[in-house]
């Protein structure tokens, strides 16, 4: 499992989720970052109909949708939980 995070520059919530993010990274799960302003990011965004930012996706090993936060702030605890069921 991993989370894939999604922002931008003029996102009012981002700075608190990315907060959330870092402690999630801390604990050992994999994070990838997209910045939705690249053509990186855009394209994975579209993979994943990202349409609003912060937006937080965890996959699982075959990068299929197990849950997501779109234009929310991620729920810390719910992650933690799932990544310990994974585990």
């Amino acid at each position: 499992m991993k989370v894939k995070f999604f922002t931008q520059k003029n996102c009012p919530n981002c700075l608190v989720a990315k907060k959330i993010i870092e402690e999630i990274k801390k604990s050992g799960i994999e994070v990838e970052e997209f910045d939705v302003e690249t053509v990186d990011g855009m394209a994975e965004a579209a993979l994943y109909m990202v349409m609003s930012t912060p937006t937080t996706i965890l996959v699982n090993s075959g990068e299929e949708e197990i849950i997501s936060w779109r234009g929310k702030i991620p729920d810390k605890n719910k992650i933690f939980e799932l990544w310990q069921v994974s585990a």
